[in-house]
């Protein structure tokens, strides 16, 4: 006697997986014809390092000497290079946040005149990225331009508002790289990459910038 019940299991799962396959097919050219994309526009990315590093440090691997792996890293998010911001945390209250990094470290009431910001080096870079501080940039440049945002999109029409920044930052050329990343709970992340040039960003904008 053979016992094939395990295979008809196997059949049913692919069964199932195929179903789905051609359901999200579906909805995926649905979405295409509403947005009026073409299948180029919502291509995936390529590899995207050689665009960055045309010029030194060239192109980094995992045998890559430290200088230029940090290197990398502050040219994908590249941000204002005269502040970053610490993280906070009151263990007595619970709250936490974000605060400027300050010589001498933040006290209040002092003006802004008078504080001595620190500057975003490949020290602090390194320091981040080995887990010896917690490190946030901000992102935003003079003239509302940035090389790189993340927005963060909420409720039924999340997905279609994603794509729609993403389809007007293709067509108007002001992202060299866009990514649209479903989350469940109705959420969707889009997140932009420039490689030619910081992009401009209107204060309108209706997105959160995650820093």
């Amino acid at each position: 006697m053979v016992n094939v019940s395990g295979s008809d299991a196997d059949h049913a799962d692919l069964a199932a997986l195929t179903a789905e396959l051609a359901s999200l097919r579906a909805e995926n050219g649905r979405l295409l014809r509403l947005l009026k994309l073409t299948r180029r526009e919502v291509a995936p990315p390529g590899p995207g390092q050689a665009g960055f590093f045309d010029e030194p440090p060239g192109l980094v691997h995992a045998g890559s000497l430290p200088e230029a792996k940090v290197a990398f890293f502050g040219a994908m998010f590249a941000a204002r290079t005269d502040i970053y911001a610490v993280r906070w945390e009151n263990a007595r209250t619970g709250q936490k946040g974000w605060l400027p990094a300050v010589r001498g470290g933040w006290r209040k009431g002092v003006r802004h005149a008078e504080r001595d910001y620190l500057p975003l080096t490949a020290k602090v870079l390194s320091a981040h990225l080995s887990g010896q501080m917690h490190v946030g940039l901000y992102p935003l440049l003079d003239g509302d331009r940035c090389w790189w945002l993340a927005a963060d999109f909420d409720g039924s029409a999340a997905m279609l508002d994603a794509l729609k920044l993403c389809q007007g930052c293709s067509r108007a050329r002001r992202a060299d790289r866009a990514g649209s990343l479903p989350v469940r709970d109705r959420r969707a992340r889009l997140d932009l990459l420039h490689r030619s040039g910081p992009g401009r960003y209107g204060a309108s904008s209706r997105y959160r910038v995650a820093a």
